[in-house]
């Protein structure tokens, strides 16, 4: 698929559940672009749920590669991702 970067991927999530467990941590705020084994760019959950359907793990990623472009969107993007570890792992950010 064209979209795709021609690079090697950064990373993957070999089953949903490790995108489950370790997507925020390990591409919260990076502003990645995922796709699954079918080359299909994977942007939400439902994405990350069909091809958990149709056995099209793993899924790859690639940090800075997708959508967001603007450096404010990227911001936001970072501080969301940062918001969600602070709920997920509040022992890191406490005083």
């Amino acid at each position: 698929m064209s979209e795709l970067p021609d690079r090697p991927a950064d990373g993957e999530f070999h089953c949903f559940q490790t995108w489950v467990n370790k997507a925020t941590s390990w591409i919260g705020g990076t502003n990645p672009l995922c796709a699954d084994a079918q080359g299909r760019i994977c942007r939400m959950s439902a994405d990350f749920m069909r091809a958990r359907d149709e056995g099209a793990f793993p899924v790859r990623f690639w940090f800075g590669a997708g959508p967001i472009k603007t450096a404010a969107e990227l911001r936001k993007s970072q501080r969301q991702a940062r918001a969600a570890l602070k709920l997920q792992y509040p022992w890191r950010y406490r005083k």
